[in-house]
């Protein structure tokens, strides 16, 4: 609720004045409150301030966290000779390994079934002699049996009757749209695996039974490999239980000819170039926010604890030394310019003077992964000087934020209050004042007709005009008499 002006309607000659006496006393009690809603503004900046760099800080401890995930794992990457029949999707190994994948006789498929009949209607053609069906798979009877009554004997009540015995596959009722029969029943496992799905009709033999159902079966299969001349049948083609620390899936069969194809896991330097071209950015980032507000020129932020903490934080990354081959980030490739402003060099065209990321040795990217470390050793720990200010339910951030959050409540009931006040006493003093008014038109009014009374007195006893002796003119009466006088 904010303060709405209110106009002064007065009838005495002072009702200007009496407006703007109004206007002053409701600006002048204005004051204290614009202030509090100026301090408002600058607390809901702060909080905007400290969520992009709540949001920047996270990035980074994201980005340094990935870097201690690259070195906890050696940066291990699998790969395929041939994607076509092999694709690596995981690994988790920690050393080098290759593996052959030969004789691949079969993929995993799915088992299907349909009714080699059609019906004329699927909720009205009767699809039961008897009444019972029972469902088999892999020759094995599936209970309880299917009892339709009359209103369910048809293909969709057969449909909803298979579905609601969770059996491991689904029900439904295709149609071609053509011909007097045009509607099927079709049976489909819901994973892949060796068996088979068959339907009996009149399985208690009440009715001449029991018979088969005369189905269109595709039987499903395993998948059939080795690994390493080991022989593997499993249900699924996504094999992640058979080699330890690699997932992979097989995606196409081999024939007598083929050659075996080699997965493997190896060193990806790449993973780690990647990961530090990254964390520059988020570096940078981080380290502008903190810039805007230090120095003469610096932000709302300025001064504020959580501005050194975090630069506090950004340095212990810079200055972190291994013990290794690698002892700092700048032996990787990374350099701080004098503004502050960090860089990777991949490549470079100057040795001499600067350190190029594709120009270490070997046992310096074994070095690398050391220096990185993991969750809790190494540069990897690190993150964690980062996440106690970015962590959105325990950082120091958040803490800083619900601060924000609770003076900006205390601030606007502050004003409220205030605000409430001034209207009050707007209302209050407009009243006082049209009362004044008021007193002030009627003296006004009775000053007119005392003015007119002494004018009239003045005109007949003196025979002046008005009330100001100066504007004298004599009256007929008084001239005459005079002359009269002058005569005798």
């Amino acid at each position: 609720m904010g303060i709405t002006p209110l106009t002064f309607t007065g009838v005495s000659s002072f009702s200007n004045d009496f407006q703007s006496i109004l206007t002053r006393a409701v600006s002048i009690a204005q004051l204290p409150i614009t202030a509090l809603q100026n301090q408002d503004s600058d607390v809901l900046q702060e909080e905007q301030l400290t969520t992009g760099l709540e949001s920047a800080v996270s990035d980074l401890a994201s980005s340094v966290t990935n870097l201690a995930s690259i070195g906890s794992s050696q940066g291990m990457a699998g790969s395929s000779s041939d994607t076509t029949k092999v694709v690596v999707n995981s690994t988790t190994a920690t050393t080098p390994a290759s593996y052959a994948i030969t004789d691949i006789s079969s993929l995993a498929s799915t088992a299907s079934a349909s009714t080699v009949n059609g019906y004329a209607d699927a909720s009205s053609t009767p699809v039961s002699a008897s009444g019972t069906m029972q469902l088999q798979i892999n020759g094995v009877a599936v209970s309880p049996n299917i009892t339709l009554d009359a209103s369910q004997n048809n293909l969709d009540g057969l449909v909803d009757a298979i579905n609601g015995m969770n059996a491991g596959v689904t029900a439904s009722v295709i149609s071609t749209g053509t011909g007097a029969t045009p509607y099927y029943l079709s049976i489909s496992a819901n994973s892949p695996g060796q068996e088979t799905i068959s339907l009996v009709e009149d399985p208690n033999g009440t009715n001449g039974g029991p018979t088969q159902v005369a189905l269109n079966s595709t039987p499903g299969t395993n998948a059939d490999f080795y690994v390493n001349g080991a022989h593997v049948t499993s249900p699924t083609n996504d094999i992640s239980n058979v080699i330890p620390g690699m997932d992979f899936t097989l995606t196409g069969t081999t024939a007598a000819t083929d050659p075996a194809v080699t997965i493997s896991a190896a060193q990806d330097p790449s993973q780690i170039s990647t990961a530090l071209q990254d964390f520059v950015t988020k570096y940078n980032s981080v380290e502008s926010l903190l810039n805007a507000q230090i120095g003469p020129s610096g932000g709302l932020l300025s001064g504020n604890s959580l501005i050194w903490g975090i630069k506090s934080a950004l340095e212990g990354l810079v200055n972190y030394n291994g013990t290794g081959t690698i002892k700092s980030l700048s032996d990787l490739g990374i350099e701080l310019d004098s503004s502050g402003v960090m860089s990777f060099n991949q490549t470079t065209t100057d040795p001499t003077q600067h350190i190029a990321f594709d120009s270490l040795t070997s046992d310096q990217i074994a070095g690398a992964f050391s220096f990185l470390g993991s969750a809790t050793t190494g540069f990897g720990a690190l993150a964690s000087s980062l996440t106690q200010y970015s962590d959105p339910v325990s950082g120091a951030i958040q803490a800083q934020q619900a601060q924000f959050q609770a003076t900006d409540t205390r601030l606007n009931d502050q004003i409220s209050t205030m605000t409430d006040q001034v209207n009050d006493m707007q209302t209050a003093l407009q009243s006082q004042l049209e009362a004044a008014d008021s007193q002030i038109a009627q003296m006004q009014s009775q000053q007119q007709v005392l003015t007119a009374t002494i004018e009239g007195l003045n005109f007949a006893s003196f025979g002046y005009s008005s009330s100001n002796p100066t504007t004298f003119a004599p009256n007929a009466a008084s001239t005459d008499s005079s002359s009269s006088g002058s005569g005798s």
